[in-house]
């Protein structure tokens, strides 16, 4: 007697399921549980435990690798165009929104780097239906600076010069208690 396989345990099945779940965990956000649930697994602990069990499968995670970058080259997102608008912003010049007679630059008149650094304008509207410029509000040149600073590893540095209790001597681990007390009032 043939043993009786289990609905939707083929490896076709698994194939669709795999399939599925990598398309849904694009979609959503990268959600795992949600695209587990968008794959047909049961809610609660069992879309849980799929989510785990499917992040963690090979062809899963190629699947989501390749959708990832289809979708990037077609959104014309690229590493490359990325770390040219973070160096935009990180190294921005706010000298350069200004004429020499230290009058704000229209909008329409900015070179494409100096533009690309503006997140708001605000024009104060006058009779007759005409707008002056008023306040030009720029993206947040420090988080560019700091991304910058991650992608070329400077955090690891610093990271580097603090130790986990693992790699402390037992002499350095006591050290480390004591000065810890003194803290605590």
């Amino acid at each position: 007697m043939a043993k009786r396989v289990k609905a939707g345990t083929s490896k076709a099945a698994a194939s669709t399921r795999k399939a599925l779940f990598a398309k849904a965990y694009l979609a959503n956000g990268m959600n795992g549980v949600r695209a587990a649930l968008t794959a047909g697994y049961k809610p609660g602990v069992g879309a849980s435990k799929a989510a785990a069990r499917m992040s963690s499968d090979v062809i899963v995670q190629r699947l989501i690798a390749e959708g990832a970058e289809k979708t990037s080259k077609i959104a014309g997102l690229s590493v490359e165009r990325t770390l040219a608008e973070i160096a935009r912003l990180a190294y921005s010049d706010p000298r350069r929104f200004y004429d020499e007679g230290g009058n704000l630059i229209p909008v329409h008149k900015l070179d494409d780097d100096t533009a690309a650094t503006v997140a708001a304008v605000e024009i104060e509207e006058l009779s007759g239906g005409t707008g002056k410029l008023k306040k030009i509000k720029h993206w947040d040149k420090n988080a560019a600076l700091e991304k910058a600073m991650k992608y070329h590893g400077l955090y690891e540095k610093d990271n580097s010069q603090k130790r986990s209790i693992l790699q402390m001597t037992d002499d350095e681990l006591i050290a480390s208690i004591a000065a810890a007390r003194l803290l605590v009032p």
